[in-house]
């Protein structure tokens, strides 16, 4: 298998795990938002802690709007005049009687299409730790923090986005590396270094290539050219000096007959 090929293919794979942990990660920052509420009922006892220098909790009910939606669009939501004549006399009291409750029949905060509608808003001033008292004409309300909503939307929001994006890239690039598997050629190294050549003649003992027969020799059989090289100078060195001794050595040379006549 090509390696190229296969560390594509790899690639893809590890994105792939990865937009599936973003997107899991998105999943679970959604189920936040259930998190985020502090209250449900028609009324009674809530324990609030933690919003002592203020916070932002806010209080929906059941309902629509004026302009029939059941989320604000730019900014122009309001309560109905009915709705708003009771969510005024909401009461949120401590042990003193003391309200914390904060009507809101304009709003111009929620986005969501729940027909859940935003009443007003707890603790903004700040609210000791306790228990506190509801009184809401038997209506059923949710109260949520604010922020935790805020965090775990976007949170899942931008995971959920990224994770996405993250999937399509790992499918394309495995996609790629399937691909490239069929069709590029194998990178085996034996298939180029590896491959048996115990068949060439130059490597076999009487093996012929069509022309000239090669013997196969050891290393310690190889004739020892460097050395036979420099013997060979040295003995045409020693006969070239030979020849002079030799000719003084045999004499003076006979001088010719003379000539006859």
């Amino acid at each position: 298998m090509n390696k190229l090929a296969l560390t594509i293919g790899v690639i893809g794979i590890v994105i792939c795990l990865i937009a599936g942990a973003l997107l899991a990660y998105s999943g679970k920052s959604f189920e936040g938002i259930e998190d985020s509420k502090k209250y449900d009922g028609l009324g009674g006892e809530m324990k609030i802690e933690g919003y002592t220098d203020g916070g932002w909790l806010i209080v929906t009910m059941k309902g629509k709007y004026a302009d029939g939606s059941g989320y604000v669009m730019n900014k122009t939501a309001d309560l109905t005049k009915e709705d708003c004549d009771l969510v005024t006399n909401f009461t949120l009291t401590n042990s003193e009687g003391e309200n914390y409750f904060t009507p809101h029949c304009k709003i111009d905060d929620d986005t969501t299409e729940d027909e859940w509608i935003h009443v007003g808003y707890l603790c903004r001033k700040g609210c000791s730790d306790g228990a506190y008292t509801w009184d809401t004409n038997n209506t059923l309300i949710n109260v949520w923090d604010g922020d935790e909503v805020g965090e775990a939307l976007a949170g899942g929001l931008i995971g959920g986005g990224a994770g996405l994006f993250a999937c399509c890239c790992g499918v394309v690039i495995l996609l790629i590396g399937i691909i490239l598997v069929f069709t590029m050629e194998d990178d085996n190294s034996s298939q180029y270094y590896g491959q048996d050549n115990s068949n060439h003649p130059l490597l076999n003992k009487d093996q012929s290539d069509g022309s000239q027969t090669y013997e196969k020799k050891g290393w310690d059989q190889q004739d020892d050219y460097i050395h036979k090289e420099k013997d060979e100078e040295e003995e045409s060195s020693d006969i070239k000096e030979e020849k002079p001794a030799e000719k003084k050595r045999s004499g003076e040379y006979e001088s010719p007959p003379p000539p006859e006549y």
